[in-house]
């Protein structure tokens, strides 16, 4: 009597382990993308913190280098706050060549204030303003987080 495994058997199997592997693989890439998230709220605590930092020294925020914002995919991002020791190094974002971190100084007259601004992957945004700790408007539906359908993530730090 032949004692092997008919096609048919074998078939099931390798369709069964493909089909787990690609379960495995999606829940692998959703976990890298989570990582990913919290590097990037981890990042903007510690640029946050830095900047409360360099307030409190300077009384006035890192300035804009460029006229409308500062972003990590530019070679001097927030340079002053490594010049100045609260930053060990340029950070920049997990995906930094499309979505940087970015930073706007508001500028101390009617609007004083400053936002940073990351992308998250894995997280959805709430359904009416952004993502918690998000930052005020400049105008109505301007700001980077005020949008519902977006992935930014930002924190603000006041005068």
């Amino acid at each position: 009597m032949n004692r092997g495994f008919t096609l048919i058997e074998l078939l099931v199997v390798i369709a069964i382990i493909g089909m787990l592997s690609s379960v495995v693989l999606v829940s692998l890439s959703t976990a890298r993308a989570r990582a990913r998230d919290a590097e990037v709220r981890m990042e903007l605590a510690q640029i946050r913190t830095a900047i409360q930092l360099y307030y409190t020294q300077n009384g006035s925020m890192p300035p804009n280098i460029y006229p409308t914002n500062y972003c990590s995919n530019q070679a001097n991002f927030l340079q002053s706050l490594v010049t100045a020791g609260y930053l060990p190094a340029n950070i920049t974002a997990p995906n930094n060549s499309t979505n940087p971190y970015c930073y706007y100084d508001y500028g101390s007259g009617g609007l004083p204030g400053a936002i940073i601004v990351g992308w998250l992957e894995a997280a959805t945004p709430p359904s009416t303003a952004g993502f918690r700790g998000t930052c005020r408007p400049w105008t109505a539906g301007a700001n980077w987080c005020d949008q519902a359908i977006n992935g930014y993530y930002c924190l603000c730090s006041t005068y």
